[in-house]
């Protein structure tokens, strides 16, 4: 009976050490759920030509002349949250005519309906009238994101 009652103590100890790290890691990237990248002088004009923005129905337009990358994120899935801060420090690599748009995976479930989004961690490829070109799940980088463009 004691040897249970450690057991449970040890159990409850880790699953709230793993709560709180969980927890501190979404406080952290709050910050980063605008998107908005800074220079070391603080202007959020940084040259790199493409962009990485949250979702907004009228960016679509930029697949006019450009590539257009829905990116169904999640603040608690770790491979977005991956993805997301790799996309962040190699903002200024993304190329002029590619724009990245973060989709808040938890919100907008008529996006995942429209694109039958399955799970966390997809991208579709999308032209401007928001109608898929190619969709596929994972990748951690913006090399992955390039070597999929259609």
């Amino acid at each position: 009976m004691k040897n249970i009652s450690w057991i449970i103590v040890v159990i409850i100890i880790i699953g709230a050490i793993w709560f709180y790290n969980g927890r501190q890691i979404v406080e952290d990237n709050t910050n980063l759920t605008n998107n908005t990248i800074t220079n070391e002088e603080g202007d959020s004009d940084v040259t790199g030509g493409g962009s990485y923005l949250d979702y907004k129905s009228e960016l679509l337009t930029q697949a006019d002349t450009g590539d257009v990358v829905l990116f169904f994120h999640a603040a608690w899935c770790p491979t977005c949250r991956l993805l997301d801060n790799n996309l962040i420090k190699d903002y200024e690599k993304i190329p002029a005519d590619l724009t990245v748009l973060q989709v808040n995976y938890d919100k907008e479930d008529e996006l995942k309906e429209k694109y039958d989004i399955a799970y966390q961690h997809t991208l579709v490829q999308v032209d401007s009238s928001g109608k898929q070109i190619t969709k596929w799940t994972g990748g951690n980088d913006l090399n992955s994101i390039l070597q999929r463009l259609k």
